[in-house]
C-alpha cells in the first residue's frame, strides 16, 4: 500500500531532516497536537488526495469542496496507468464520510470528475488532456498487434523515409491513419498530415490548415499539450506509447470523452528533418 499526495501549490520547507511528526514538521503545520495527522490534514485543509493501492481495491481519499483540477489530473492519471478492477471514494469533510465503491473504471473516472465540480471558482470541466506515458511492452498484448506491426516496420525501417513518402504514412492503413507532424528545429511543430478520421476544422477542411504550427490553430490551447510529447519523440529520436483522455468537440459544438492510446514514432528524412507520426487505438468514448 502507499499514499500519495497530490497537488502542486504547497511549498513544504526544504529540509532534510523535516520528519513525520517531528516538532519542527508540527510547528510548521501548525498544530502540535498528539493525534495530528498529517494526510488527512492535507486533504481536508490543503486540497490533496490520497490513493492507497491494495491487492483486492483502491482507495481514493480527497474532499470533494476542496478537489483541484491539477490534483484529479494526477489522481486519474494513477487510476488509468494501474487500471484496477475495484475502486473505492471515501469523501473527506463530512459528517459521515460516505463511501462509494466502483467496479467499472471509467465509471469511476466519471464520478470522480462530477464531485471535483463542486470545488469552488472552477466552473466547468477542464479542457486539458490527462496524457500517461506506457511501456512500449505492453505492445506485446495481442489487442496492439496493429501497433506492434507498425512498430516492428519502423525499425526495419531504421527509423528512416523519403521525403515523398512522409504524408503517405498517415494514410498507409499499417499506420492506423494517425496524423504526422513535421518538427524542423525541433523547435517548432507543423501539421503535415490530419488523421484520416478528421472531416472538417469547423467550418474549413482540414486541408487547408496544412503547414500551419499548432500554436497558431484556433484549438492550440487543447493541442499543445497532446504534441508536447511530439518533441519529446523527436529529440529523443525514440519511439512513445501513451494513454489519454480528452474533451473532445464535435464540430456540431456537442462534446464527449474519449479515452485512446497513441504510439508515436519518429521518422527521419535527414539528418536535420524529423517527422512524428501517431497512431491511434480508441480504447473508449462517452457522452457528457
Amino acid at each position: 500500500m502507499r499514499e500519495v499526495g497530490n497537488h502542486g501549490s504547497v511549498n513544504w520547507p526544504k529540509r532534510q531532516n523535516l520528519k513525520k511528526n517531528s516538532n519542527e514538521f508540527l510547528r510548521y503545520i501548525g498544530y502540535l497536537g498528539d493525534d495530528f495527522d498529517p494526510i488527512s490534514y492535507s486533504i481536508r485543509n490543503l486540497g490533496f488526495a490520497a490513493i492507497g493501492i491494495f491487492a483486492r481495491y483502491t482507495r481514493v481519499r480527497f474532499q470533494q469542496a476542496l478537489f483541484p483540477r491539477p490534483c484529479l489530473q494526477r489522481v486519474l492519471e494513477l487510476l488509468l496507468y494501474h487500471s484496477p478492477e475495484r475502486i473505492v471514494l471515501e469523501r473527506a469533510g463530512t459528517t459521515f464520510m460516505p463511501l462509494e465503491v466502483l467496479h467499472n473504471l471509467n465509471d469511476a473516472v466519471a464520478r470522480l470528475r462530477t464531485l471535483q465540480e463542486a470545488t469552488p471558482d472552477e466552473d466547468g470541466p477542464s479542457d486539458s488532456p490527462a496524457i500517461i506515458s506506457l511501456s512500449l511492452d505492453r505492445l506485446r498484448d495481442p489487442k496492439r498487434a496493429s501497433m506492434r506491426m507498425a512498430f516492428e516496420t519502423w525499425k526495419k525501417a531504421r527509423r528512416y523515409a523519403r521525403a515523398h513518402n512522409v504524408a503517405q504514412i498517415a494514410a498507409d492503413p499499417l499506420f492506423g491513419g494517425g496524423g504526422v507532424a513535421w518538427m524542423p528545429g525541433q523547435d517548432r511543430c507543423l501539421i503535415e498530415a490530419w488523421p484520416q478520421t478528421y472531416g472538417k476544422y469547423g467550418k474549413l477542411p482540414y486541408d487547408s490548415l496544412l503547414g500551419r504550427d499548432v500554436r497558431d490553430l484556433p484549438d492550440g490551447r487543447y493541442l499543445l499539450p497532446t504534441t508536447r510529447s511530439y518533441f519529446n519523440v523527436a529529440h529523443d529520436q525514440a519511439p512513445r506509447l501513451e494513454l489519454i483522455e480528452a474533451l473532445v468537440t464535435h464540430p456540431d459544438g456537442s462534446r464527449f470523452w474519449s479515452r485512446y492510446e497513441r504510439l508515436l514514432l519518429p521518422w527521419r528524412t535527414s539528418m536535420s528533418d524529423t517527422f512524428v507520426s501517431s497512431m491511434p487505438l480508441l480504447r473508449l468514448v462517452r457522452s457528457l
